[in-house]
């Protein structure tokens, strides 16, 4: 068997100078990246290096495409036995353990929706996605609470089957259950529109939302790889982000491995800056992609006291990247940093790259899987230079490959984003004649802190519950370390008194109560809020520039 991916199912056509400027798919009904495309190089190099994962700890494992394979299998063989079947929702909590990996690939091989979420969440957080989704399964790590908070959450939502990554009280043991399954397996009957991962994502209003994609998100995830981080056959690709959240598939999974890139996986309990960049420099990695947070904290202890001239190639998404910190990495590292513009609702839409350029101060030029517009307020399309909002138009009328699906159970939230012919991001930029995105912010008040992105109405929701508080309002506060700093301003209800003493006792009674990205890490006290003539609070009214 000849390695022909990506090329089997995606055209790309390039200009005299070998930059990308058209691209067009092709793929079967039946299209599944755990066969198609993983098991398909597995076949081609069955020794070939697919991940070099190591911990905190110091523990490390190194797995082939081959054993990935395989284990796979597996896995695909043992969520079988236990009744698993296509559509079924398999809940993964499983922080960056290599075992995430080889769950996932066994999960698109039965058809499984695989569920990745964040392992610190709450009791309370993981119930409501367990319910909302109709979780069948899940497999959580032994790390900390999250064992116990999984556990709970799962006996109020009626999820019995579960599984762990070890021997555990109330969970079968996923990495023992492996080694009793045949590692071959027949392939399974699945579609490249059925849902492959169910993503949940903070919403402007209410609880967070769940983001459908199918099996053909996993091919749009090439570009970003091939491009803005330049994987090729050879590459050792480092990037951070927990595999609950979608960051993780754009940045070290289906597009890494299509093109033949290693996964350096570093899993930790809190981001080990200095560790890191140890890691970077011992195995001679050659990509990382990162937040601005963790550039922000290398480049305080100084990139250019570690030998990372084996890396050729720096990008940063997550959150805006700051103007101060791309001098500061070139300084150090002699090399640029490429920016990119993604959501979880459509994976990576523009970027900078070796291949397609750089702009200073822009998000980069729109992928050409895509056909990106800005759209004005009266419904038209902007020329260039003007602002508006980013959509992404649908040629023909067919919802394009990367694009959710939809949102789980809530037509009303699809209709406000897609009506069939255009995708409406909720961003803000100015597009100029190049194609070259120039990021203006959200227009719905959206927090973005450390690379995770949180609604301003759920934390306002959880405030709200204390008798102290009248009403109140949430935003993101420029900070030069976390992007936005989580602030609320607060009118206290008759009888109580804003001061210190109250502004502990509310902080404290919020923080207990979420995650700790979302966590405030200030409080004010005002008089009143401000509203417009529709008595609608004015979002922006507290936010600094």
């Amino acid at each position: 068997m000849n390695y022909d991916l990506p090329a089997r199912y995606i055209t790309e056509t390039f200009d005299d100078r070998g930059r990308l400027v058209s691209c067009a798919y092709h793929y079967p009904d039946n299209f599944n990246y755990g066969y198609d495309v993983l098991d398909r190089i597995a076949a081609c190099y069955p020794d070939k290096l697919a991940m070099v994962w190591r911990n905190d700890k110091g523990e490390e494992k190194r797995l082939t495409f081959g054993q990935v394979a395989a284990l796979s299998n597996r896995a695909a063989n043992l969520f079988r036995s236990r009744g698993l079947g296509r559509g079924d929702v398999l809940l993964a909590v499983l922080r960056c353990h290599w075992e995430y990996w080889v769950a996932a690939v066994a999960a698109h091989k039965l058809g499984l929706v695989l569920a990745p979420v964040y392992w610190r969440l709450t009791e309370e957080d993981l119930a409501y996605r367990m319910t909302k989704a109709g979780a069948k399964a899940v497999l959580t790590c032994a790390d900390g609470e999250t064992p116990r908070n999984v556990a709970a959450a799962a006996r109020r939502a009626g999820v019995a089957l579960r599984f762990a990554l070890g021997d555990l009280p109330g969970f079968e043991d996923f990495d023992a259950l492996l080694d009793t399954q045949p590692d071959t397996l027949d392939r399974a009957e699945t579609a490249a529109r059925d849902p492959m991962l169910l993503y949940f994502t903070s919403g402007t209003t209410g609880e967070p939302k769940g983001v459908l994609h199918d099996h053909l998100y996993a091919l749009g995830n090439h570009f970003g790889a091939r491009y803005m981080q330049d994987i090729h056959d050879g590459s050792l690709h480092f990037a951070t982000g927990d595999t609950g959240w979608e960051i993780v598939s754009g940045t070290k999974f289906y597009g890494q491995w299509m093109n033949l890139g290693a996964l350096l996986v570093l899993d930790y309990d809190r981001f080990p800056a200095r560790l890191a960049l140890e890691l970077l420099a011992e195995t001679r990695a050659t990509g990382v992609m990162a937040q601005p947070t963790v550039y922000r904290q290398w480049t305080d202890i100084g990139m250019d006291n570690f030998d990372l001239s084996s890396v050729t190639n720096y990008a940063i998404g997550g959150e805006k990247l700051p103007p101060d910190l791309p001098p500061r990495i070139a300084a150090q590292t002699g090399q640029p940093v490429y920016e990119g513009y993604a959501q979880s609702e459509t994976n990576l839409v523009a970027a900078n790259s070796k291949n397609m350029g750089r702009k200073e101060g822009s998000v980069g030029k729109v992928l050409p899987k895509y056909h990106v517009e800005i759209l004005r307020e009266d419904g038209t399309f902007a020329p260039p230079g003007e602002q508006g909002e980013i959509v992404i138009v649908a040629d023909g009328g067919r919802r394009p490959p990367g694009i959710m699906m939809g949102y789980l159970n809530d037509p009303e939230a699809d209709a406000t984003l897609w009506d069939g012919n255009v995708f409406r991001t909720g961003d803000l930029a100015v597009m100029d004649a190049d194609g070259f995105l120039f990021f203006r912010g959200r227009s719905d008040g959206m927090i973005k802190t450390k690379g995770y992105r949180v609604s301003p109405v759920e934390l306002e929701d959880i405030l709200s519950r204390h008798p102290a508080v009248r009403e109140c309002l949430v935003c993101g506060q420029p900070d030069r370390d976390l992007g936005e700093r989580i602030t609320a301003y607060v009118v206290p209800a008759p009888g109580y008194e804003g001061g210190e003493a109250l502004r502990g006792e509310l902080m404290a009674f919020h923080n207990e109560r979420c995650a700790g990205f979302k966590k405030l890490r200030e409080l004010h006290f005002v008089d009143k809020l401000a509203r417009n003539a529709n008595g609608k609070v004015l979002r922006g009214q507290f936010k600094k520039q």
